[in-house]
């Protein structure tokens, strides 16, 4: 076998659920019975990981050149006994979307007056109306109508998946605190999308809203316990964790006071939503008892082993952006998730895990959720 080549980026620039190119690591293993494991195998820790956990496996359609696991290759190092190396493509994926059979679903972009690019916010259409773009380039401006354009639909479809995890809480017999949490943060993400889609429409000079979402086997299995749950893992304790504490950090790099308002608040939901995927898990776990704990324990860490696994991963060129729009740079959104993992992330997985439930738990109480996550978004961003 030849070595492995140099891991690089490659394909498109994603944003629509997935964000930036196909970027490759390399992943090397020892033979099995003197032949080497099948590509398959060499990146269990991806395989079928849905946004919200940080770094998921590409697609391998092969579009633009990108495929999800290329290899078996020689070790470069002749000694390491794991001689037989891949190359697995990583792609970021975050927040909460719609995911029908693993695949996040999103409403069209529309073009043209839409209620979804206008809000009720007087203080934020103010800030909004006062802004001056003259002095950013057409060029910029596109893009940072399309990064907004995208941010929007994806919290549209957000408000999909708060309405399905609530049916699935009434069909588990859920506490009605949930349930009544959950549908305020559909409400949330009601606001986000206008919010969003207004910024969106400033940068692009004309109105952008959304069409129909295509709903067609989005509510298969909601009332199964350990689906909903190990979906609460990955897509809410997970990834809208780690949302919360982006949104927090971008907020403050902002310059224009309508995009720093939205953020702020968008931080402050993101957070709250976190904490209701967090006490939800608690109680599915008091109900499902030790078999689902070991598979939210298992869930938890193939997620976050996928991000400290994406530290090594390649920023794709072009992919940089000033923060002042509000987004995160790559590099630094990069070391932000690595933090968020160490001190916020594994801290609460391990208190979760690690403690006894009672029967009195299964009643879910406001006051008992993760103090943790609401300090750590504060404590990461400054």
């Amino acid at each position: 076998m030849d070595p492995y080549p140099d891991p690089t980026c490659v394909g498109p620039v994603h944003n629509d659920g997935y964000e930036g190119q196909c970027c490759y690591q390399v992943h090397c293993a020892a033979p099995v019975d003197g032949a080497c494991p099948a590509a398959a195998g060499a990146a269990q820790h991806l395989d079928g990981l849905p946004p919200g956990s940080g770094s998921c496996l590409c697609d391998g359609d092969g579009e633009g050149g990108a495929e999800s696991i290329l290899g078996p290759y020689a070790n470069r190092a002749a000694s390491d006994p794991a001689s037989c190396c891949y190359l697995v493509g990583h792609i970021g994926c975050e927040g909460r979307p719609l995911l029908v059979r693993g695949e996040p679903r999103l409403a069209p972009l529309a073009r043209g007056p839409s209620a979804w690019s206008q809000t009720d916010l007087r203080r934020f259409e103010r800030a909004l109306a006062d802004t001056d773009l003259r002095a950013l380039p057409s060029a910029a401006r596109r893009e940072l109508a399309r990064r907004w354009a995208e941010r929007g639909r994806s919290e549209h479809a957000s408000v999909a998946s708060f309405g399905r995890f609530a049916l699935g809480l009434m069909a588990l017999g859920a506490p009605p605190q949930l349930l009544e949490a959950a549908h305020r943060a559909a409400v949330d993400e009601v606001r986000h999308a206008r919010i969003a889609l207004a910024i969106a429409s400033l940068y692009a000079g004309e109105p952008l809203g959304v069409g129909p979402l295509p709903l067609r086997g989005a509510l298969d299995d909601t009332g199964s316990l350990e689906e909903l749950t190990l979906a609460a893992v990955v897509e809410g304790c997970v990834g809208e964790t780690l949302s919360a504490i982006e949104a927090e950090v971008a907020a403050q790099a902002a310059e224009a006071p309508a995009v720093r308002m939205a953020l702020q608040a968008i931080a402050r939901d993101e957070a709250r939503h976190a904490e209701l995927a967090w006490a939800f898990v608690r109680w599915a776990v008091a109900v499902g008892g030790a078999g689902l704990r070991e598979r939210v324990a298992a869930t938890f860490a193939r997620a976050l082993d996928a991000l400290d696994h994406a530290r090594s991963a390649p920023i794709p060129a072009g992919a940089d952006f000033p923060s002042t729009h509000g987004f995160v740079p790559p590099a630094e959104l990069h070391a932000l998730r690595q933090r968020a993992i160490t001190d916020v992330l594994r801290p609460a997985v391990a208190a979760l895990v690690a403690s006894h439930v009672s029967s009195t738990d299964r009643e879910f109480s406001s006051e008992r959720g993760h103090a943790l996550l609401s300090g750590g978004a504060t404590y990461l961003s400054t």
